[in-house]
């Protein structure tokens, strides 16, 4: 950082982020010309990191409102722009070159392509979707938990990867559901509260807790809604998960148009499809042939940014399963294919089916 003109101001408010807070300074250090933290009562080494990489430290009183605190971290900038970062956060090379290229330009708010970490059933998966923190000074957060900046400016995605391993903290989950629960008690006809309180119980693995809040966010949502599409795709895992299949063939048969070209959508369906057969096979084996077509589906729309989507859903983790399909009923040649082309975009489960493979079936190459 220098003594010139500032251009580009990073703000951000922490607590106890010893862990990852050096990680993510470090990302953009060579790019920001201010450092502002806003510490919310750190114990550990949170403010001595901060204060290592010159950051201007301001004490702030918490008070269970995300919006309130950014703001007041945002009241302390003089950059002309701002670029607003989680301490669980880093930013690529190719993001940060994006960054002051983005800054040279017209006015907007850049939304960055968030890389996040999550597990699901014993397995560690990325999801991705993009998230307005990049923008003129002098614009502000609103909202309680799950802040949205507040302007009309228009919004423009940037393609270099921020990353996340925040959603691995399960702390953190149970201090968001205190909040949102205190949310939800002010708007309780919120699909979106419902909704992000069943990301919550999902990650703490209650599932029964998460289908419930999908459940009552149901007959609530509108396909106008941004999350809806998500909402839609994990009510189906909780279902399938809950073994509550008519609920969830249900969801499929009124959503199934509205997400043709989601991946996501399709390769739930898919999983969904093979549990419901395999729980009873004599009264569901009329789904047998979709669950091929899930897959196949997923296949031919590929990977999207339209949508948060989980990172394979378009290849490695619906070859994956294909190929476990074709396994089971005994297709050695086409589950090989399958299973190759996921290994090869570095899927480990499928390196390891390809082991289990006959020995003639690895040898025809």
């Amino acid at each position: 950082m220098t003594s010139e003109p500032i251009r580009l101001s990073l703000a951000m408010i922490v607590r106890n982020e010893a862990r990852c807070l050096a990680r993510c300074l470090r990302s953009v250090r060579d790019i920001v010309q201010e450092i502002v933290v806003a510490d919310t009562g750190s114990t550990d080494d949170t403010v001595r990191i901060a204060r290592e990489f010159r950051a201007k430290v301001a004490t702030y009183a918490w008070n269970d409102d995300f919006s309130a605190a950014r703001n007041f971290a945002l009241e302390q900038v003089a950059g002309d722009w701002v670029l607003v970062l989680d301490a669980d956060e880093y930013a690529s090379e190719a993001l940060a070159g994006e960054i002051v290229e983005f800054i040279g330009g017209r006015p907007a708010i850049g939304r960055l392509k968030i890389v996040s970490d999550f597990r699901r059933n014993n397995q560690t998966l990325r999801s991705q979707s993009f998230v307005s923190r990049l923008f003129p000074r002098g614009i502000r957060f609103e909202g309680r938990i799950h802040e949205q900046l507040a302007s009309p400016l228009p919004r423009v995605n940037l393609h270099g990867e921020l990353w996340h391993d925040g959603y691995l903290e399960a702390k953190k989950s149970e201090r968001n559901l205190r909040l949102l629960e205190r949310e939800l008690e002010m708007s309780p006809a919120s699909a979106y509260l419902l909704y992000q309180l069943a990301l919550e119980h999902a990650s703490l693995n209650q599932t029964e807790r998460a289908f419930d809040r999908l459940e009552r966010a149901y007959p609530l949502l509108r396909p106008e809604d941004p999350f809806a599409p998500n909402a839609i795709v994990d009510f189906v895992y909780s279902a399938m998960e809950l073994k509550r299949f008519e609920a969830g063939l249900g969801v499929i048969g009124q959503w199934g148009g509205a997400l043709e070209d989601f991946p996501d959508f399709h390769l739930v369906c898919g999983l969904f499809f093979m549990n419901m057969v395999r729980s009873n096979s004599a009264k569901h084996i009329s789904h047998l042939p979709r669950i091929e077509q899930a897959f196949k589906r997923c296949l031919a729309l590929g990977e999207t940014e339209k949508y948060k989507s989980v990172r394979g859903s378009g290849t490695f983790l619906a070859q994956y399963n294909l190929g476990t399909l074709y396994h089971v009923f005994g297709d050695a040649a086409g589950a090989r294919k399958c299973f190759e082309s996921a290994a090869a975009l570095g899927y480990e489960p499928a390196g390891e089916m390809l082991k289990k493979l006959p020995p003639d079936v690895i040898r025809d190459r």
